[in-house]
């Protein structure tokens, strides 16, 4: 029988073992050639321990004479994803069981805009992947490149940042963020400006797919862009949260209220709407 198991990098993890009760247990882990973990004579047996595993693994011994081998295997490392084998022998009975472990990548992304006098520059950021990450954008229907990239490695992990200047603000912009075991898109569109007067209440709609609301992480956050200085104004992820006076959100449609506008008020304002794999950034200037 074999089982699967996936495994966070640095994490701990259990590979299952289960066999029937017997007296005299001889337990032995292997991967490939490796000699992961053994015991008999009712104690660990680690002189032939290969050095990868050393100080890494353990058996729970309380619970042998109940039938379970199972092996922790802590801090894991990629080099550690394979088919791990399970050999328990009683007198009474031979057991062989077999573990695939799968080692995932805690990895996560962002979206960064950045605008001054002069240009706006869109920032994709991958961080902590396994392998380094390939990001490829597309305006509108067409493959582009980007203008510039920075990349980092900790250990065995790579984080990428891939810039690109923004120079049809009529068009919608894509990153895709391709790794071995999924896709990440980040999106960015910049929308109409709205006008207003001081004093008045308005609305800021933010553009996104109604599908998306009921996925687990999603979240919406909206910041205020002026004079190249950003600041947080509202989030929402479950509930709704407002870091400034005058401004809240409303959870119907996610959009930014703002009440007594002042000429303060203008500037561009990001709506970032995102779930684990998506993200959309709408951005909108408002003009009092």
């Amino acid at each position: 029988e074999q089982e699967t198991v996936t495994g966070l990098f640095s994490k701990d993890c259990i590979l299952p073992c289960l066999f029937p009760y017997g007296n005299d247990e001889v337990i032995y882990w292997k991967k490939g050639v490796k000699n992961v973990h053994s015991y008999y004579y009712q104690r660990d047996q680690l002189e032939r321990q290969d050095p990868d595993y050393r100080h890494r693994t353990h058996l729970f011994h309380e619970n042998i004479p109940g039938g379970n081998a199972s092996l922790k295997l802590s801090n894991l490392t990629l080099t550690d994803e394979g088919l791990y084998s399970c050999y328990v022998g009683t007198q009474q009975t031979k057991t062989e069981v077999e573990v695939m472990l799968h080692v995932r990548v805690s990895s996560y992304y962002a979206l960064e805009y950045q605008t001054t006098d002069t240009k706006r520059v869109l920032k994709c950021h991958a961080f902590h992947t396994y392998p380094a990450p390939r990001i490829s954008w597309v305006q509108g229907n067409t493959s582009i490149q980007e203008t510039d990239r920075e990349e980092a490695r900790d250990g065995v992990l790579y984080s990428l940042r891939s810039d690109l200047s923004i120079a049809n603000t009529a068009d919608t912009y894509y990153c895709h963020i391709h790794l071995p075991y999924e896709e990440w898109v980040l999106q960015l569109s910049i929308s109409d400006q709205l006008s207003n007067v001081e004093g008045n209440s308005t609305a800021i709609p933010c553009e996104y797919n109604s599908n998306i609301e009921n996925t687990e992480g999603f979240s919406v956050v909206w910041t205020f862009n002026r004079n190249a200085v950003s600041s947080v104004l509202a989030s929402f992820n479950g509930t709704s949260h407002s870091y400034q006076p005058r401004v809240q959100i409303n959870q119907n449609n996610f959009s930014l209220i703002l009440h007594d506008l002042t000429p303060n008020d203008s500037g561009e304002y990001l709506c970032n709407i995102s779930t684990p794999r998506y993200a959309k950034l709408t951005v909108r200037t408002l003009q009092v």
